[in-house]
This record gives C-alpha cells, sequence and structure tokens, in this order.
C-alpha cells in the first residue's frame, strides 16, 4: 500500500511539471558600454527570478544577444538559437521586455511571430503586455514594430551626423586600419589611433618590399612566410596587400566616409559616389 501511494505521488509530481509552461525570455543590449553591459545583466537577473518563482513556469533559459542591432536577426547568435529552440519543440513562451528588444525591423518581426505561431509558441512584450496570440494585438504589433524600426534609423542618422561633425573637427571616428589601435575612452583619446607595434611590423616589411620593386604577388608570399615563424592569422593575399599600399593612412592621413550605408535594412555599404560627405585628415 505504502509503496503505490509512493507511485501515485510520483506520477502526480510527473504530470504537474508536465503541465508547467516551459518559459524562455530574450534579453539584448545594442552597445557594450557599461552601463548597457548592467541593463542586461539585471534583465537576466530579473526573468530568472520571475520564471523560476512563478509555480506555473519552468524556466528553459535565458537567450541574450550583447552588441547587436536588433534589424537583422541572422547577425544576433542568441536569437537565432532561440529560434531553433523553439522550432525543436522546447519552449511553449518566449518572454521579452518590448517589441524593440525583440526586432527594430517591421518585417522581421511579423515573420518570426508567424514561424513562432506556427510551432504554438507565445511571445509575451512585457513593456506592451501583448501577447502574440491575440487576434486583436497583430495591428498594433504591426504599428509598433515599425515605430521601433523608425527609431533605430532615427539613432543611426543621429550617429552619421556626429561621426561628420567630429571628422569635420579633425577627429576621425571611422574603424583602425590594420596596425592601428584606438587610444583611450577619453572624448578626445577615443578619436587618436595609436600604432599597434607588432602588427607595424609587416605593414614596414610590406612597403620596404615594394620599395624593392616587389610584386603585390610576391609581398603576399613573403608576408605568408613571414607568418609561419610568427604565427598571425591574417591571410595575405596580392589584393589585401594592394588596398594597405594605397592607404593613405600609412602616410598619416585619414579619408573619412571611403563607404556608405544606402539602405539601413539591407545593411549593404557601398563605395561612397557622393552620396555622403567625406572629410580628407
Amino acid at each position: 500500500m505504502k509503496r503505490m501511494e509512493v507511485e501515485i505521488r510520483n506520477r502526480q509530481e510527473e504530470v504537474k511539471q508536465a503541465e508547467k509552461i516551459r518559459v524562455a525570455a530574450y534579453c539584448r543590449v545594442s552597445t557594450l558600454a557599461e552601463e548597457q553591459e548592467l541593463s542586461y545583466e539585471s534583465q537576466r537577473a530579473y526573468y530568472e527570478q520571475l520564471i523560476e518563482n512563478d509555480g506555473d513556469m519552468e524556466l528553459v533559459g535565458i537567450y541574450g544577444d550583447q552588441g547587436f542591432s536588433g534589424l537583422h536577426a541572422k547577425n544576433r547568435p542568441e536569437f537565432q538559437h532561440l529560434i531553433q529552440d523553439c522550432m525543436e519543440g522546447k519552449i511553449d513562451l518566449v518572454m521579452v521586455k518590448s517589441i524593440s528588444r525583440f526586432s527594430r525591423n517591421t518585417i522581421e518581426c511579423q515573420k518570426y511571430l508567424n514561424l513562432l505561431k506556427e510551432y504554438g509558441v507565445r511571445v509575451f512584450f512585457e513593456r506592451e503586455g501583448l501577447n502574440s496570440d491575440d487576434p486583436q494585438c497583430e495591428l498594433l504589433l504591426k504599428l509598433l514594430a515599425a515605430a521601433a524600426q523608425e527609431e533605430s534609423n532615427s539613432i543611426s542618422q543621429t550617429i552619421k551626423w556626429a561621426n561628420e561633425k567630429n571628422s569635420e573637427s579633425g577627429y576621425p571616428t571611422r574603424i583602425c586600419s590594420y596596425g592601428y589601435v584606438k587610444g583611450d575612452r577619453t572624448p578626445k583619446g577615443k578619436h587618436i589611433w595609436l600604432v599597434d607595434e607588432e602588427k607595424a611590423k609587416r605593414i614596414r616589411l610590406m612597403f620596404e618590399l615594394a620599395d624593392q620593386g616587389k610584386s603585390v604577388k610576391d609581398i603576399a608570399k613573403a608576408l605568408r612566410d613571414y607568418e609561419k615563424v610568427h604565427g598571425e592569422t591574417t591571410r595575405w593575399t596580392a589584393e589585401n596587400v594592394r588596398s594597405r599600399l594605397q592607404n593613405e593612412t600609412y602616410k598619416g592621413d585619414i579619408l573619412t566616409g571611403k563607404t556608405v550605408t544606402p539602405d539601413l535594412l539591407s545593411g549593404k555599404r557601398v563605395k561612397n559616389t557622393g552620396q555622403s560627405a567625406q572629410f580628407y585628415i
């Protein structure tokens, strides 16, 4: 009799566990600034406590992307991991702080919501108080996703304007060329390029060989031989040797705005042929 009671209790516990909603949370911050990192960690802690303290929920995992834009899902590895786990039937409900954390791209937002719906997975947007399976919320979700996309576009234009103003003042914001590293993170320091002495050895060798009349193909081979001894992972080709030999940064100058991104959603960069301001510093 006692054994039967134990078995019944075990089965009841199994049924109770099976009935729990399997919940995952998705967190995202688009920069790696210290305050954003704290925001990311606080999001994780918040959802862990919320889900674990709810007797009807079972925490599957916290998925989070740090330093990734919300415009393109393909560039967010943890988001893709979350979607894959949903498709594999591991998750019933996804909780996210807001629509803008889930996606800043109207088309992609709807695409993934529809995909998750096919697999019986709901998404709850906490700030908006919306459930993705509520038919009345579909239009509102589209409007809010469109607003998030427009906000992202506005942020992009603000950054572009700030970069141009900095460049106009002689403080370039572009990514360092190979052989340089950025200075400290003070307002002026972050615009200063410092020589990376280890990588600079490759650049100096490259120009020495070019000065001797060597072809870009021969220089690339010499650099590959150099790497066999010194072990860096840079893959030297004739093309990237040519581009560096033609790069004005190695004589101490900087040309900003070499490429532009005409379409925010595609994210594709093209050569700047007059679409945007350039500054030669």
